[in-house]
């Protein structure tokens, strides 16, 4: 099914990356931190996340924004979910409408940070992602109540398999339905995440994204499935993460790596991890409540205030 795949997407790889590198490029005004060492140091610490980190975290409330299907399947977000409540932490998995457009969802997720009484984390998946910046670009005075938004392989600069699925040309008629149920299983979920779309967007409100990432402290979390030549990756995402790697683009099954970050936003890459395993039991092992403590560590500003010993003061959970 891969057959003349380089050859048929040559001269499209070419005009997609010249576009790309016009419209992210030149925002170099904005500097990244590369949070990955934090992040990593914090994952494999078993005194990281503390009594202290925990009191800030319940002075807020967190606002969970999943992706496609998640407000179908109640797996999506449930470690993350069941840790808060466990430690008495405010938190709200927000009712999008998963497979619908992001001028339906940002309205919504807009409410859900304007009624919380408490100042709010956010932590967003995939079109999540998408969805909760266009809230946080069209209402600028919800921006000072967020406090931290960790974004989880946010489809921000969208995915060539998008580009794929609405092509028709490109892929087996078998191929297009099975990759087509992880962007909602129908081609109008997924035209909003191709990557024309997404750089049209992002082109169109540069100015005012750039103050989304200035004015709210944020991190986004992106990964790859890198494998040893003559072995395959340990995921359901193996077609379409395939489909991207002949094309020698480094993705986590659906949303290439740089793909998931803002210009200007701190960011954390690991390698590894597929785009299911942040949100939900995958093939691959990940302790979500682990990665989740070791980002919020990793957020800008959070927990700028505590003692350095903060960390020496372990939470049972």
């Amino acid at each position: 099914m891969f057959v003349n795949l380089r050859t048929m997407w040559c001269t499209r790889s070419l005009l997609q990356g010249l576009w790309f590198a016009l419209a992210v490029l030149p925002s170099g005004a904005l500097a990244a931190v590369d949070q990955t060492r934090t992040y990593s140091d914090a994952y494999r610490s078993s005194c990281a996340f503390g009594i202290a980190h925990m009191e800030v975290l319940r002075r807020h409330k967190v606002l969970l924004v999943p992706g496609y299907f998640g407000d179908f399947d109640p797996n999506y977000f449930a470690d993350q979910l069941q840790w808060l409540a466990s430690m008495g932490v405010e938190r709200e998995k927000v009712a999008v409408k998963s497979r619908q457009s992001v001028l339906i969802n940002a309205p919504i997720i807009a409410t859900a940070i304007r009624d919380s009484i408490r100042p709010v984390i956010l932590i967003t998946h995939s079109k999540g992602s998408v969805d909760t910046l266009e809230a946080l670009r069209a209402e600028p005075s919800l921006r000072t109540k967020v406090k931290g938004w960790i974004s989880l392989q946010g489809a921000f600069f969208g995915s060539p398999v998008a580009d794929m699925l609405l092509d028709g040309s490109q892929l087996d008629p078998l191929v297009a339905i099975l990759i087509l149920g992880y962007f909602g299983s129908t081609k109008e979920s997924a035209q909003g995440l191709t990557t024309g779309a997404s750089l049209a967007y992002y082109r169109n409100h540069k100015a005012m994204i750039d103050q989304v990432v200035r004015e709210v402290p944020a991190i986004a979390f992106a990964s790859a499935l890198d494998t040893v030549p003559g072995t395959r990756p340990n995921t359901t995402l193996e077609i379409p993460r395939e489909l991207m790697a002949r094309r020698g683009i480094r993705s986590d099954g659906l949303v290439p790596l740089d793909a998931a970050v803002l210009p200007g936003m701190d960011f954390v890459k690991v390698s590894g991890v597929d785009h299911i395993a942040p949100v939900m039991p995958a093939l691959q092992r990940l302790d979500r409540v682990r990665m989740t403590k070791a980002l919020l560590l990793a957020l800008p500003r959070l927990f700028r205030d505590l003692p350095r010993d903060a960390d020496c003061k372990e939470l049972a959970n």
